[in-house]
């Protein structure tokens, strides 16, 4: 019984991993929020953006998004944080937020800078995101 178990996990295991692979081995479009324009950000379906948006977490102030226009077409898949070395107070962080392209369409992400602890919080700045994703 344990060994018939043992075989089971390991069979799980490693059909993850394969799974997994397909999605770490998928190349994202990387789009710096500093240099970003306002033009269409064009993506394949199935593949993905990454999104880097500098923040200074030390001030209790992160980037919270939404998509606008048609959410059902992005899916959050990963959220990262690149601190400041020596995470210094007041220092310059990075925010990064990967989506992956489930539906051929236009959509917007738009990020809100606010502090999540606040009621109701107020965004101190706003970033929109558009993206256009292909066959």
């Amino acid at each position: 019984m344990k060994l018939c178990l043992m075989k089971i996990l390991i069979v799980c295991v490693i059909l993850s991993g394969i799974s997994c692979s397909k999605v770490m081995n998928n190349t994202c479009t990387t789009v710096d929020a500093r240099t970003y324009t306002s033009q269409p950000i064009v993506i394949k379906n199935d593949g993905c953006i990454t999104i880097e948006i500098e923040s200074q977490l030390s001030t209790g102030y992160r980037w919270r998004f939404a998509i606008k226009e048609n959410p059902g077409m992005l899916i959050n898949s990963d959220y990262k944080v690149q601190t400041s070395e020596g995470q210094i107070v007041g220092g310059i962080d990075k925010e990064i937020f990967t989506f992956k392209a489930v539906k051929a369409g236009n959509a917007t992400i738009v990020f809100d800078y606010v502090r999540p602890f606040d009621k109701n919080p107020k965004p101190v700045k706003t970033k929109e995101f558009m993206i256009t994703i292909t066959q």
